[in-house]
């Protein structure tokens, strides 16, 4: 609850409700902000919408942690329903299956799921096994028609074939065409309802012309007005003075809110977060966000660093730096 006394933060917040721009450019005078508990929100957004999705901020441990608070909850998804992640190659959907409903299945395929992804090695923070191990510990509490189910949403790559750096982007520039088809035949068509857990930049709207449509377009296309979207990115001076005063997690709606109109950079080059976004996720402070990190003994299994470098040199580089820190570690100057 906010504070009975009105305090630094709370007074900033009240001028930006008071002067933040309008979409004409006129100053002009919005409500503030009503955040509510974050758990709630999504639960019972999910009771009016088929598909509600939450841009995730990878590797973000505040983030993973309330998705595991969610999962849990028992107002979420009670008669069962679907997780639909970026984080998983859709190759492996039925060893998927096999673990969320309680099956053995040895440590080493199950990694495969997130290891052998289209984008190579962000997914090996820990957050993420601990969202599958959720999901199973959750479905051994439920009845076998209530359990939930994880819908892996990444193009069905096999990095066995892919040796250069073409093979890898045309598969590549499918996975939000991919994706949206996912979730039209395992959720849409079979009348399910959906958390669906993608980087920001896949499931927020209008942000710049000239490119190809990305998730969130191609559901409104299949569905319009059938998503809830929420976006966890962005939090800048302005969000934050607007909701410092309020215990993270919550949520906040933003259409025709002071929080809604603030710009996510320069006001006449970026757009508002209520244009990409139906509400935002506020975890506290950027200053106070930490990272979920891999433990570095991963990748002492040299024959798995051996093929990320292998695949980083396909995909240019990206991960070049923080390979060359565990080859220095792992490879101790050896011929890798």
């Amino acid at each position: 609850m906010p504070p009975s006394v009105i305090n630094g933060p709370a007074l900033v917040a009240l001028a930006l409700a008071l002067t933040v721009s309008a979409a004409d450019g006129q100053r002009a005078v919005r409500p503030e902000a009503q955040p509510e508990n974050a758990v709630t929100a999504i639960t019972r957004a999910l009771d009016v919408y088929p598909l509600v999705a939450i841009g995730e901020i990878h590797r973000n441990q505040q983030l993973h942690d309330l998705l595991v608070t969610v999962v849990r909850d028992a107002r979420f998804l009670p008669n069962g329903g679907d997780l639909v992640v970026e984080f998983g190659n859709a190759r492996y959907q039925d060893r998927m299956d096999r673990y969320i409903r309680g099956e053995t299945v040895d440590q080493k395929s199950l990694a495969q799921v997130w290891r052998d992804a289209v984008n190579i090695l962000v997914w090996d923070a820990p957050v993420y096994e601990r969202f599958f191990d959720t999901v199973r510990d959750v479905n051994r509490t439920r009845p076998t028609g209530k359990y939930l189910r994880v819908v892996l949403a990444d193009p069905p790559i096999d990095w066995a074939v892919i040796d250069d750096r073409t093979a890898w982007e045309q598969i590549a520039a499918t996975r939000d065409r991919h994706a949206a088809g996912v979730i039209r035949d395992e959720v849409f068509a079979r009348g399910r309802r959906a958390l669906l857990i993608f980087g920001s930049g896949h499931v927020e709207q209008a942000f710049g012309p000239h490119r190809p449509s990305n998730l969130a377009e191609l559901l409104e296309a299949e569905r319009p007005g059938g998503t809830f979207y929420v976006t966890a990115d962005w939090g800048n001076r302005e969000t934050t003075a607007l909701l410092v005063q309020w215990r993270p997690p919550v949520l906040v709606r933003l259409k025709g809110t002071s929080l809604g109109a603030v710009h996510v950079g320069p006001p006449t080059q970026t757009p508002r977060l209520d244009e990409i976004a139906d509400a935002f996720l506020y975890l506290g402070p950027t200053s106070s966000l930490t990272m979920s990190v891999p433990a570095p003994l991963i990748y002492a299994d040299t024959a798995y660093l051996r093929e990320l470098l292998r695949r980083d040199a396909i995909q240019g580089g990206a991960n070049a730096a923080e390979l060359r820190r565990l080859s220095a570690r792992f490879f101790n100057g050896r011929t890798r």
